[in-house]
């Protein structure tokens, strides 16, 4: 069984915002192969199974993600584990994998890490950085990228976004049979 984490707010209100794309993956997938996701109150989290694959979506903030995988690391010890979630160092319509590394500033990716007590794990990072001129001054202080990662896509990046998804399907979909080390070569 591979694990993979999606990242995100819970709530309507976040549901589109750019901080949210890693549930935004989850759920496309989910919506694909016709799958629902189950709240599951012990993992803090929605879970939905797909094949060799356990997708979770923590039910906390993105800042206590951490507490989520936790538990459900307890119930699949031995599982690989892939995050899904927004780099604002990434330009729109890129994906970036990667293994191993720090939090690179995120707070639920730092979260995790706390809470699993290590960083071995493999990350699917969806860039959300824009690359339109007028969008570029929203990630400048002083309000800085914060308060942009928590605004929804703008009608013309719906495009790349989803671009993004279907490149991040594919990578989660190839996770029970290639290796890391094969998909970083790959899509990076």
């Amino acid at each position: 069984m591979n694990i993979v984490i999606g990242l995100g707010n819970p709530g309507t209100t976040y549901a589109q915002q750019r901080h949210n794309i890693g549930w935004m993956v989850l759920d496309a997938l989910a919506a694909r192969e016709a799958i629902t996701f189950t709240e599951k109150k012990l993992f803090s989290a929605s879970i939905a199974q797909f094949g060799e694959l356990l997708l979770a979506k923590p039910e906390t903030f993105m800042n206590n993600s951490g507490m989520a995988a936790k538990a459900i690391m307890k119930q699949y010890m031995d599982a690989p584990v892939a995050v899904v979630y927004d780099d604002i160092d990434i330009p729109l319509g890129e994906i970036k994998c990667s293994f191993g590394r720090g939090a690179g500033g995120h707070n639920g990716v730092q979260s995790l890490i706390d809470h699993l007590g290590h960083k071995e794990f493999f990350r699917i990072r969806i860039g959300v950085r824009p690359i339109h001129e007028e969008l570029l001054p929203r990630i400048a202080p002083p309000d800085g990228f914060e308060k942009f990662l928590l605004s929804n896509f703008a009608p013309f990046e719906i495009e790349l976004r989803d671009q993004s998804i279907e490149k991040a399907i594919q990578i989660i979909e190839s996770l029970p049979h290639t290796s890391i080390e094969e998909i970083m070569n790959l899509y990076n």
